[in-house]
């Protein structure tokens, strides 16, 4: 059986849902379908285009607690998503 836990909130007119299972975890941010995950490589990265999910951009923060904080802050700051300023603040 998988062992999963699921949360999501609502920040500006985007849905931040975050995931956990044994295997890793996901954060999504709708409806723009950004994905921030460490599935398959065992290495926190982005998906900035949710058209290509083959493209991954490595993120130097692993604590999904710490992504998804930075994630609602970027939001609740800016007001909206803007992906490069995102992924800047990922990679510090």
């Amino acid at each position: 059986m998988l062992r999963k836990k699921q949360s999501s909130i609502l920040v500006n007119g985007k849905t931040v849902y975050k995931a956990e299972t044994p295997q890793g975890w996901a954060i999504v941010i709708m409806p723009d379908n950004i994905l921030i995950d460490n599935y398959h490589i065992d290495k926190a990265h982005i998906h900035p285009n949710p058209k290509k999910h083959i493209i991954k951009e490595e993120i130097s923060e692993d604590n999904p607690e710490k992504v998804y904080e930075t994630v609602l802050r970027h939001l609740y700051e800016n007001d909206e998503l803007n992906l490069d300023n995102l992924k800047r603040e990922l990679r510090k």
